[in-house]
């Protein structure tokens, strides 16, 4: 089961998903609601973060405590749902960080200043590209930024200020499954000391990948951390 991160979508997994389905891994990609013709929302800037979170858990009880992938604040919810017993293994790639660990980067914070108003307002609110290419997409080729922009959507101003501030709480005593948190040296967006801590505060197994940023999906080399993550998952859940 994948979860997407803000701003993002199932279709940011199309490669992993090619990539585990060639070695007989079923998967799932979940567009959380609002996001690509999922669960419409009247007011989406009002949703927040425990709204995506039931969507997530309803979709990890379907399958009946599958393994769970999740990106940026899809990490998050993963690891949310580790806490829930919900799935039997959990992988965080590039997390957005639990409540107890700030997300705080001076580059992260002056980006943010563009969007105060829907952040506070609990408004819908869009990444600009120049905030994508400084945040998400600096080990991307610019020749490949272009066909990016688009596909990434308006989300919630509320869940923005949410996980910018108390985020959500998770219990450390109650996260028993096996987990994985993989980073990037160069992320710029939840730079790699908030992975470090999440892998010790939740006792998981770590890995860091030098030349890599917070958007390894589409990176250059992203076989690698897919190809490392199937391999630990095979041990762990073996």
């Amino acid at each position: 089961m994948l979860i997407h991160g803000y701003f993002g979508g199932a279709w940011y997994f199309e490669r992993y998903q090619r990539f585990l389905a060639e070695r007989g891994h079923p998967t799932y990609a979940v567009n959380l609601r609002g996001h690509h013709g999922s669960r419409p929302v009247p007011d989406l800037g009002r949703a927040c973060a425990r709204d995506y979170v039931a969507d997530a858990l309803e979709v990890a009880r379907w399958l009946g405590r599958p393994i769970v992938l999740g990106h940026s604040m899809g990490g998050l919810f993963a690891l949310k749902l580790a806490e829930s017993d919900a799935v039997c293994a959990a992988v965080l790639l590039c997390p957005a960080p639990p409540r107890g660990i700030p997300i705080f980067s001076f580059r992260l914070a002056w980006r943010q200043l563009r969007y105060l108003a829907p952040l506070i307002l609990s408004r819908p609110l869009a990444p600009r590209p120049a905030d994508l290419d400084a945040l998400m997409f600096n080990r991307i080729p610019a020749a490949e930024r272009p066909a990016l922009y688009p596909q990434f959507v308006p989300d919630s101003g509320r869940v923005g200020r949410e996980l910018s501030l108390l985020s959500l709480p998770i219990a450390r005593h109650r996260v028993r499954c096996p987990m994985l948190v993989v980073t990037g040296t160069d992320d710029r967006f939840v730079v790699p000391r908030i992975a470090r801590w999440i892998a010790r505060k939740y006792r998981a197994a770590y890995r860091e990948y030098p030349g890599h940023g917070h958007f390894p999906q589409y990176e250059p080399g992203w076989e690698r951390p897919i190809r490392d993550i199937a391999e630990w998952l095979h041990g762990a859940t073996a």
